[in-house]
C-alpha cells in the first residue's frame, strides 16, 4: 500500500521579505506567513495525517504546529530536513551577494553545480541527508500520510532528484512559501517508486 508524503515549505518570512539568504540562519514568520501557515493547517484539517515532521528550524516549526493542532499532534524535528547552508551568503540580501561576489553570483544564475558558495552545502549532500531521511519515514508510516516541512532549495533538491530530473535544473521546480507538493511512495520493486500528485500547489492560500 502507498504512504503519501505531503511536503509544505514554511511560511513567507521577515527575511524572505528582504530577499536575505536565510539556509541555516533563521528569521520569523512575517503576518502573511502565519497566514499562509494556518491556511495550509485548515486545508489539510480533513486529511487523516498520521504524523507531522519538520527541519529544526524556527520557521518550519511554527508552520508544522500551525498543521499538526488540527490533529492533536505534535511535529517531531530532524536536523537532516533543514534548508541547503548557503554558507557566507546566510544573512546577506540578493543585492549585496550579487555586490560582493558578483563572478560567483551571476555564475550560478547559468551553472550552480560548479559554482559553490564559500562555507555552503553540496546540492548532493542536501538530497542525500533528506531522502534517507524521507526513506526512513515511508517505511515506518508504510500505507499513511505524513506531512514533511520544510524549506525552498531543500525541497526543490529532493523533488528533483525523487524525479530524477538533474539537480542542476531543480530551480525549475518552484517551491513557494506555504505550498503543497503531495507524493505517493510505492512499495520496493514498483516501477514508479515516488508518484506526483501535486507539486507546489497553493490554490489553498488564495
Amino acid at each position: 500500500m502507498a504512504t503519501t508524503v505531503i511536503l509544505v515549505r514554511h511560511g513567507e518570512t521577515a527575511w524572505n521579505l528582504e530577499q536575505r539568504y536565510q539556509g541555516q540562519e533563521d528569521s520569523p514568520l512575517s503576518d502573511l506567513g502565519l497566514f499562509q501557515a494556518r491556511r495550509v493547517g485548515q486545508f489539510l484539517s480533513k486529511r487523516p495525517i498520521a504524523a507531522v515532521y519538520a527541519s529544526d528550524l524556527g520557521r518550519a516549526v511554527q508552520t508544522a504546529q500551525l498543521i499538526a493542532e488540527h490533529h492533536q499532534l505534535t511535529p517531531t524535528l530532524d536536523q537532516r530536513l533543514r534548508e541547503m547552508s548557503f554558507g557566507v551568503w546566510e544573512g546577506l540580501t540578493r543585492k549585496e551577494v550579487a555586490e560582493r561576489y558578483p563572478e560567483l553570483y551571476y555564475g550560478r544564475l547559468q551553472d550552480r553545480s560548479s559554482h559553490p558558495i564559500p562555507g555552503g552545502e553540496d546540492p548532493a549532500d542536501v538530497v542525500r541527508r533528506f531522502r534517507g531521511c524521507l526513506e526512513e519515514l515511508v517505511d515506518r508510516h508504510a500505507g499513511e500520510t505524513i506531512v514533511v516541512v520544510s524549506h525552498g532549495a531543500a525541497l526543490r533538491l529532493t523533488l528533483a532528484a525523487l524525479l530524477e530530473i538533474p539537480l542542476s535544473r531543480s530551480q525549475c521546480l518552484s517551491q513557494s512559501n506555504g505550498g503543497i507538493s503531495e507524493l505517493a511512495h510505492s512499495p520496493k520493486g514498483s516501477p514508479c517508486p515516488w508518484r506526483v500528485i501535486t507539486i507546489n500547489s497553493t490554490y489553498h492560500l488564495l
